[in-house]
């Protein structure tokens, strides 16, 4: 009986190893949010990468993200969900296989938390707010490559 039972534990317990690696999602509030686009914070490069599970654009830029991590690793990646958090969040970003912290909205108003994010930003998505290490900042919508990714944050040799 017991020869029978480990491997069906086995694939279970297998099949549950992307459960068990699925990166932590904290909520973001306002207050937060507006800290964690404090340019100054930062001393080395930093993606915050504004996502959400609707956007097909969103999961383009997660892998080349993903590939920059790879390239670069004193690239550091901050995500943030522009709704609020569910399982899937973290489904997803382990899928891509991301490092760095994760976010998701807190109950708030949607429009106040992208305000507190970057008031610029009218809320389309994907949205890539980037942070050079020395105080610089830029915000840009749209898919980044890693061309692009890499000429912004100055990352080239």
């Amino acid at each position: 009986m017991m020869s029978r039972l480990f491997p069906a534990g086995l694939l279970l317990a297998l099949c549950n190893l992307p459960l068990l690696a699925a990166p932590r999602v904290d909520t973001l509030d306002r207050q937060q949010a507006a800290a964690l686009v404090e340019a100054s914070q930062y001393q080395q490069p930093t993606l915050i990468a504004l996502w959400s599970l609707e956007c097909g654009y969103c999961k383009q830029n997660l892998a080349h993200f993903r590939q920059a991590q790879q390239a670069y690793p004193q690239l550091r990646l901050i995500t943030v969900a522009s709704e609020p958090r569910l399982a899937e969040h973290a489904a997803l970003l382990a899928s891509h296989g991301l490092d760095g912290q994760h976010y998701a909205y807190a109950d708030e108003a949607p429009e106040a938390m992208a305000y507190a994010l970057d008031p610029r930003w009218r809320g389309e998505l994907p949205r890539t707010l980037l942070f050079d290490g020395h105080g610089g900042q830029q915000a840009l919508s749209g898919v980044l490559d890693m061309q692009r990714i890499t000429q912004l944050l100055e990352l080239a040799d």
